[in-house]
């Protein structure tokens, strides 16, 4: 083609036939070049495109739609997924036709790979579900509604319990024992996950059983830990405490099984409580525990929790510890504004401020506020244990009344504490000088309390009877106007004496009661009285 360009050029400026002869020429010799070397050409380009840019174009193309065809075909149960090459021809060889059969076997795998996948997450999600219920069974395996225990008990009592995975090895009960116990119950079990589950709830089981069947704790531990021996292939075991409180007296038994020490608040103290420790349930049958005691005084109470507690660890990898477990409690114990204990001293308590720290359950802010500090000390550590803690505090039962600022109230007053001054040590001449007082002490509130155009506020009555100590204890609360009646030097009663003094009140209070305290607080006249009965 070159060299008839260059022809045309050298004749361009000859006459026109010559011109008109070589242009016939160059498009003769064009026609003949375009048959061995256009057409061989052609024929080129369309075997490449066949077998080699074809084959690409549609291996691009069906990549692109793989993803939803393969999902779509999976969920409709088909698996051949192979690339379709002969929809227009293609013919892919060499190299080409090695990519296209790894690329099927690769969509193989792939579809058998989410096949699997799709199995598995349907397994899981049944298991997820399993264990949905099984944390469910065991959550509800354990109490956390204790108002009938507190109301029948005066027992503030707290639980909590958080496992680390979806079902854990820890537990704690609570339950009646007779007509005036309760039995606190916490318990550890070896490992993790739906094994110790499974042995945490035949434990449980076995010592609620055997705590309700015998009156000595180390004999129903003794037995439980047989039974738990038996059948143990697993080689399973659980540490746990228990104690039985008996709420008339303040009376605590208790039993060890390898446990941690419980935390004891005594007289204001905290400590931990001295007791042997024994030998795990579950690992030896011959093993025979024994039962220990203490003695309770109002505002007295225990702390039960796992190791999961003491053994929280932070990212550096530092325990929680049990001193740092006391100074915690201790900080909780100052803030929280507890009632005095009441001793063999005859110290009245602060039987409002007791009810009051009651309804406010002081033992389950305690327990949060623990929660709340392992929590802070472990940051974004994970929880390595299941944390369970069950706290309680004894009180003295207290019986409330509420009369309108009347005189004509008495019958009714009268019927509340006839069946107080009832009882062993308690004598028709003692129930004889506390009506006395009360009315006294009733009626200077109804009489002077009130002037003249200041509503006439209802008053309010509160008794308690410390069995152990021999004492009864006393409260009346008003809004009246404030008086001190203990600040008066009542010697002698003048009856035109229109101001409220209550000679005659003070006189008899002084005579008969063993203890009388008085404080103004929140606009109320509160006046507190212990008399002894032993």
């Amino acid at each position: 083609m070159l060299l008839v360009s260059v022809l045309v050029i050298a004749f361009a400026f000859g006459d026109e036939e010559s011109f008109q002869t070589v242009v016939h020429t160059m498009f003769h010799e064009a026609a003949i070049l375009i048959v061995p070397i256009f057409l061989p050409m052609f024929a080129f380009l369309h075997i490449l495109e066949r077998r080699f840019t074809r084959p690409i174009e549609v291996l691009a193309l069906d990549q692109q739609t793989f993803i939803e065809r393969m999902e779509s075909d999976v969920e409709q149960g088909r698996r051949d997924m192979r690339i379709a090459v002969d929809e227009r021809g293609t013919k892919p060889r060499y190299e080409i036709a090695e990519l296209y059969e790894s690329t099927n076997k690769m969509r193989r795998d792939m579809v058998g790979f989410i096949e699997r996948l799709y199995s598995v997450t349907a397994e899981r999600q049944r298991t997820a579900t399993e264990l949905d219920v099984a944390r469910q069974i065991q959550m509800s395996a354990v109490p956390h509604d204790f108002d009938s225990l507190t109301e029948r008990f005066a027992l503030d009592i707290a639980g909590f319990m958080r496992p680390a995975r979806e079902v854990g090895g820890d537990f704690y009960d609570v339950f009646e024992v007779g007509e005036r116990g309760v039995a606190f119950v916490i318990g550890d079990v070896s490992g993790k996950g739906v094994p110790a589950a499974l042995f945490m709830m035949r434990a449980q089981s076995l010592l609620r059983q055997y705590l309700l069947e015998t009156d000595d704790l180390g004999t129903a531990f003794t037995l439980a830990n047989r039974q738990l021996c038996e059948r143990n292939d697993a080689m399973l075991f659980v540490t746990a405490f228990a104690c039985v409180v008996d709420a008339a007296t303040g009376e605590v038994r208790f039993a060890n099984a390898g446990h941690n020490p419980p935390v004891l608040k005594q007289n204001g103290k905290l400590g931990y409580l001295a007791c042997r420790p024994g030998l795990v349930l579950g690992a030896m049958d011959v093993v025979k525990y024994r039962e220990g005691s203490f003695v309770c005084s109002p505002g007295d109470g225990l702390l039960l929790y796992t190791d999961g507690v003491s053994e929280a660890a932070n990212a550096a990898e530092e325990l929680y510890g049990e001193d740092r477990l006391l100074e915690t409690l201790a900080r909780i114990n100052a803030s929280g504004g507890e009632g005095v204990p009441v001793g063999s001293d005859m110290q009245a308590p602060d039987v409002a401020a007791a009810a009051s720290a009651a309804a406010a359950s002081s033992a389950q802010t305690a327990v949060n506020s623990l929660a709340a500090s392992m929590d802070a000390f472990a940051g974004a550590a994970p929880q390595a244990d299941d944390i369970t803690m069950l706290a309680f505090r004894w009180n003295l039962p207290v019986q409330r009344l509420t009369l309108p600022a009347d005189d004509a109230e008495f019958d009714s007053l009268f019927a509340f504490l006839e069946p107080i001054c009832e009882g062993e040590g308690r004598t028709p001449k003692m129930m004889a000088q506390m009506m006395l007082v009360c009315e006294e002490v009733f009626v200077n509130i109804c009489h002077y309390g009130f002037p003249d155009g200041q509503p006439r506020l209802p008053v309010d009555i509160e008794a308690a009877v410390d069995e152990r100590a021999g004492c009864l204890h006393l409260v009346f609360s008003d809004q009246g106007i404030a008086y001190d009646p203990l600040s008066h030097n009542a010697k002698k009663v003048d009856p035109a004496d229109e101001q409220r003094k209550g000679g005659l009140g003070i006189l008899l209070m002084r005579k008969y009661m063993d203890d009388l305290r008085y404080t103004r607080a929140d606009g109320r006249n509160i006046l507190r009285m212990t008399k002894r009965f032993v």
